[in-house]
């Protein structure tokens, strides 16, 4: 039984945890109700977003906020596992011990410090690279999230594998296993439930990202044309909040529509907690 103090503590936090949550989303519910009460559910599929004709659609900020994430995933999961792999399996111990240190700076880096660095480097180049107007696009927005989220990734990963022991390796080598066989059938086995609990929370960080993002995509409220055109300008949910809110009356349909954009993306939050939590595989023996 739990000693009285440790009861009471835990109590606490429970309670703390539960109140904070409630009044969050009390507060998204009840500020966005208005657009809802007014538009309806339709409006996360209405393609136009111009708040001074009362046209308040969510599809071009969805649509936006999916291909920049899908974007920054597809760069920094298979970077940042490989990252991973070679620091914990191949590097010497030393370089492993400042290759975590570099990891962890470009950790601590403020992500309007990413914005100004795309700004400086990054859209020059997508810009005299793909002959663009200007570089502002989904694609910049994805690769400066990947940059972001790569550090997350890489040094979740690489604890996992630090964690299985060095028995487990000289046991498949003793089995006649390569290290290719290895690596696959022992290490990353055991390894994922922690990789993918990195890859979600790296997601959550992606999902929820405003300013850099804000600085890079473009912010046109428009659907990109073709649907897959990552070179356009467009908006996404968080840089949309950001880049509008002070111009929103409070308590206007503006407002509350900024307001239910912020709840899309608490919706889509809570999804990610429930699919990190979600039955993990069975670990190799």
């Amino acid at each position: 039984m739990l000693k009285s103090p440790l009861y009471l503590l835990l109590i606490s936090a429970c309670m703390v945890a539960l109140i904070s949550a409630t009044v969050l989303f009390w507060f998204l519910w009840d500020s966005s109700w208005p657009y809802w009460q007014a538009f309806g559910i339709s409006q996360l599929w209405a393609p136009e977003w111009y708040p001074y004709e009362s046209l308040y659609g969510l599809l071009p900020a969805i649509i936006g906020t999916a291909w920049a994430i899908f974007i920054a995933m597809i760069i920094a999961v298979p970077c940042g596992l490989a990252a991973a792999i070679v620091s914990s399996e191949i590097l010497p111990r030393f370089w492993q011990g400042w290759l975590r240190l570099m990891v962890e700076l470009l950790a601590g880096i403020p992500s309007v410090v990413y914005g100004l660095i795309a700004l400086w480097l990054l859209l020059p180049w997508l810009q005299n690279s793909f002959d663009l107007l200007t570089g502002h696009s989904l694609l910049a927005a994805g690769m400066i999230l990947s940059l972001m989220i790569l550090p997350t990734i890489m040094l979740m990963s690489y604890d996992a594998l630090r964690l299985i022991p060095i028995e487990q390796r000289e046991a498949g080598m003793s089995l006649g296993m390569d290290w290719n066989q290895c690596l696959l059938r022992i290490l990353l086995p055991q390894a994922w439930p922690s990789i993918r609990s990195g890859i979600l929370l790296a997601l959550g960080r992606a999902l929820g990202e405003t300013m850099a993002v804000m600085l890079v995509v473009g912010s046109m409220d428009r659907l990109p044309q073709p649907i897959y055109n990552i070179l356009e300008p467009a908006q996404t949910l968080t840089s949309r909040i950001g880049r509008e809110m002070g111009e929103a009356a409070f308590g206007s349909m503006h407002f509350s529509a900024l307001i239910a954009c912020g709840l899309v993306l608490a919706v889509m939050a809570i999804c990610l907690s429930l699919l990190a939590q979600h039955h993990k595989p069975a670990v190799t023996q």
